[in-house]
């Protein structure tokens, strides 16, 4: 894939996610997960969802790893998973319960992108892979479910987690044998564990400055697409912000005008095309000069043109 030029069209400059706290909009990394699923060969091999769960590596957690590594049990490196695993995503809740013999840790999404379901299963691949590293390969779950359907054959799954996989079940969740939650961690450390959720709540403070900040700019991206001036500049004005603190408090919260204003227009077309306005005039709201150009963005966003999208919704 080319990963350059899919991300220069969204704004986003790929050095960048060298930093673990870099961060970019959902709807990109939805299209990019479209985008690789078109290419993959499905007939064969591993889902695409469990080649990325096994890669999660204590570097790929960055400080939520170390802080998990250093916590005195399993039951404690899951709590703070609970806690902090949300902001890492971006579009779950977790929770952990006891059922009988059994801990559950479930998932709960949030958003509607095609590519949730890979994402879901991607991510509790990722606990597994995770959980088998720091508790040196003992932490084996007991069953996995999916809310969501099956992609690939059913043994696949089973063969990397290395237990029953249920789907279309109402939940995502990993279950395992209850008495592992006391099981005691290799790398405990309590000052380092201190440390670690210390960098954790700060990082999180600063992505809640970050969002506050999205907010606002989506507000502001609005409003100027509906005067039908969007630059910079204009953006920047309804913010009451001058032009170089946008572009710094934008970089702050790991995002760019050009990956805004595509995200709202986005939003914004799938509520225009539900709501029956005309194509037309849907073209119009969002800024674009002409209609054909309107047509590109659906095709890119939906993989079908606006006209097709609204068919087919119909």
């Amino acid at each position: 894939m080319d990963l350059a030029d899919l991300a220069s069209t969204k704004g986003v400059v790929l050095a960048e996610l060298a930093d673990p706290g870099s961060r970019v909009a959902l709807d990109l990394v939805d299209e990019l997960l479209q985008e690789a699923l078109r290419a993959q060969d499905r007939a064969e091999g591993m889902p695409l969802s469990l080649q990325l769960g096994g890669a999660v590596t204590p570097v790929a957690l960055d400080v939520l790893a170390y802080a998990s590594m250093s916590s005195g049990t399993l039951g404690d490196a899951i709590k703070l998973l609970c806690q902090f695993e949300p902001y890492r995503l971006g579009f779950a809740q977790c929770e952990l319960s006891e059922e009988g013999d059994d801990a559950v840790v479930t998932l709960q999404a949030q958003g509607s992108w095609p590519s949730l379901p890979l994402q879901i299963e991607a991510a509790l691949a990722g606990w597994i892979e995770f959980g088998r590293w720091i508790t040196g390969n003992v932490s084996h779950p007991r069953c996995i479910e999916f809310a969501h359907a099956a992609d690939a054959p059913q043994a696949r799954y089973e063969a990397f987690f290395h237990c029953p996989v249920l789907f279309e079940r109402g939940r995502n969740a990993v279950h395992i044998d209850r008495q592992l939650l006391g099981h005691r961690l290799a790398a405990s450390n309590p000052d380092v564990c201190r440390l670690m959720r210390e960098e954790m709540q700060r990082r999180i403070e600063r992505y809640a400055r970050g969002e506050q900040f999205i907010v606002r700019m989506d507000r502001a991206i609005e409003a100027c697409l509906s005067d039908g001036v969007l630059t910079l500049e204009s953006v920047a004005q309804a913010m009451s912000l001058e032009p170089r603190q946008f572009r710094a408090q934008a970089s702050a919260a790991g995002t760019s005008l050009t990956a805004a204003v595509d995200a709202v227009r986005q939003r914004l077309a799938r509520q225009y095309l539900t709501g029956g306005v005309p194509l037309a005039e849907i073209s119009q709201r969002l800024g674009y000069s002409e209609q054909s150009a309107f047509n590109r963005a659906c095709v890119r966003w939906f993989g079908v043109s606006p006209g097709k999208w609204r068919a087919d919704l119909a």
